[in-house]
């Protein structure tokens, strides 16, 4: 907990820019409507900054994707061997609480404790578009390795820290086993083929 609030804190800076654009105004006569003016304004921008170049929505505080973007080619072909090895999941589950929860919760919904400090909202790692093995391991890894340090996250002043300075690659899988049991709850085309067993099944009762 103490490294990843270290990382952090050097991008708490960005919190000042709505503070440095309001004091860029001037002040007007009529101060309570151009109080209220200033404040949406800031408003605004601040809601502008949080939301993802990569289609991003924001959903209370955390954020969604809409699409995950293409991995450079030295992740895009990195596949993991134990998605459902369990046991790989419960080392991800130790390193996740040290490393993880304080920004993407308990739950993964992104409502960690210093969640709402950061300007970038994390993400909300229930929402994935993990279809099947191999088809989205290289997205994933990238993410955790390089963090908000790469475009397009970036820019968008994320915080989140480059796991690769910190946990090792067979770390740094057995967090993804364990975000993929808890949150993904499986492969999305399982989950889809199941819910078309499902509605299959009623439709004959």
């Amino acid at each position: 907990m103490k490294n990843l609030l270290g990382s952090i804190v050097a991008y708490k800076s960005f919190a000042v820019a709505p503070l440095l654009l309001a004091l860029s105004f001037p002040v007007f006569a009529d101060g309570d409507h151009d109080h209220k003016n200033m404040d949406h304004m800031n408003m605004k921008m601040n809601m502008k900054m949080g939301m993802d170049m990569d289609h991003g929505k924001m959903h209370h505080g955390t954020h969604q994707h809409s699409k995950w973007v293409k991995p450079p080619a030295a992740y895009a072909s990195m596949k993991s061997k134990v998605w459902s090895d369990a046991a790989a999941a419960k080392r991800g589950e130790k390193l996740y609480a040290a490393n993880c929860v304080a920004c993407h919760g308990k739950n993964g919904t992104g409502d960690g404790p210093i969640a709402k400090s950061l300007q970038h909202p994390p993400a909300d790692l229930t929402h994935h578009f993990h279809k099947a093995p191999g088809d989205g391991d290289g997205y994933l890894f990238w993410r955790l390795s390089e963090g908000g340090q790469v475009e397009p996250f970036k820019s968008m002043k994320s915080a989140m820290p480059a796991f690769k300075g910190s946990l090792s690659v067979s770390e740094r899988w057995d967090v993804l086993a364990y975000v993929h049991r808890q949150f993904h709850k499986g492969f999305l085309k399982h989950q889809e083929d199941a819910h078309d067993e499902e509605a299959e099944h009623e439709h004959h009762h």
